[in-house]
């Protein structure tokens, strides 16, 4: 009895150790290779570090944040008004549209609560821009042009261009202000974890 019991046991930890490594590899193969640089207008910014956003235990895309120069100060790069992106790469299999809308809806009301009846108008128009799921593999690029805006690059498709730093201000506060949609995402994107 003693025999099978260690054989029992000793089946079981090979078990889990191959299911371990299975997992880490599949893990592993979903982390997106950001490119170290992205060109926006005329400037030239680097990535400043990404994380994932997870929502209860699955992740559902990740985030990367690219800057002129790198900064670990939120609040800096959330007001500095100079060209400045964030690629989100989808590794969930599918988020419908009316979900992102939600979502953003969500962080808009968390970031700023009090939007006059101008940046109201440029919420919901970039809201508007998302009518289709994205799928596993997929980006949305939000890319800040000083004088110009917001580019809103879904699925590779330029849908529009939402104007004002102020605009620019309350988007990035969804991803690096106090009360950021994800605290991890936020460390990530801060090149702190």
């Amino acid at each position: 009895m003693g025999q099978v019991g260690r054989c029992g046991r000793a089946v079981g930890v090979i078990i889990l150790l191959v299911f371990m490594l299975w997992t880490a590899g599949v893990k592993a193969a979903e982390v997106p290779n950001f490119p170290s640089e992205l060109s926006i207008g005329q400037s030239r910014c680097v990535l400043n570090g990404f994380g994932v956003r997870k929502k209860f235990i699955v992740d559902v895309y990740y985030g990367a944040l690219y800057l002129t120069e790198k900064s670990s100060n939120p609040q800096t790069i959330i007001q500095a008004d100079e060209a400045k992106g964030i690629v989100m790469h989808f590794v969930y299999k599918k988020v419908e549209a009316p979900k992102l809308v939600e979502t953003w809806k969500e962080g808009f009301e968390k970031t700023a609560p009090n939007l006059g009846s101008d940046l109201k108008s440029r919420v919901e128009k970039f809201m508007g821009y998302f009518t289709e799921p994205v799928k596993k593999g997929e980006e949305i690029r939000l890319l800040y042009e000083p004088g110009l805006g917001t580019h809103v690059v879904i699925k590779g498709q330029e849908k529009g261009v939402v104007p004002g730093a102020d605009f620019m201000q309350a988007l990035w506060g969804i991803f690096l202000g106090d009360n950021p949609a994800s605290e991890s995402l936020k460390k990530g994107m801060l090149g702190q974890s």
